[in-house]
């Protein structure tokens, strides 16, 4: 069930457009992105690790290991993720953890921690995830030094009119 929401929400993304729409209030996707995260692991009592590393699925104990995007994903999916590694990754850990979900249902609410990152996919939007930065393309840099630290305790903020 999860997965199969996750996958027709992905497909539905109008890849050719990403990239294309931007606003400065697009800047609170990157801040809700690391907040969520940065939740994740506080409330499960993990270590902390980069954002462009954090497979929860894999955190929380999945051994199916990593998926192919091309077994879930239309054809003009895998063409544009094949060319955007970082944002592949993310995608990738979306299905990863909704497939999850599926088996586990104490990941079911973890799934909202991506969320932001896909929203800002689907209203033609841009992110680019690297080791030591997460930009919002043309809406705001996060250094991701201390990221943990900065974001754990932050309050949420609404992203949901974006």
């Amino acid at each position: 069930m999860y997965l199969e929401k996750a996958v027709e929400r992905i497909n539905k993304i109008k890849w050719h457009e990403v990239g294309m729409n931007f606003s400065k209030a697009q800047a609170d996707v990157g801040y809700e992105f690391l907040r969520r995260l940065a939740k994740f692991f506080k409330d499960e009592s993990i270590k902390p690790t980069m954002p462009f590393v954090s497979n929860i699925a894999s955190f929380m104990g999945d051994i199916d290991g990593d998926i192919s995007i091309s077994d879930y994903c239309n054809k003009e999916t895998v063409e544009f993720l094949e060319k955007n590694s970082y944002t592949k990754d993310i995608i990738q850990y979306y299905i990863q953890l909704a497939k999850y979900a599926d088996k586990e249902p104490k990941a079911i609410k973890y799934l909202s921690v991506y969320e932001p990152l896909i929203r800002l996919l689907e209203i033609g939007g841009m992110y680019v995830l690297r080791y030591n930065e997460l930009e919002i393309v043309h809406a705001a840099y996060y250094p991701l030094n201390n990221w943990y630290e900065k974001f754990v305790d932050v309050e949420p903020i609404d992203i949901d009119e974006l």
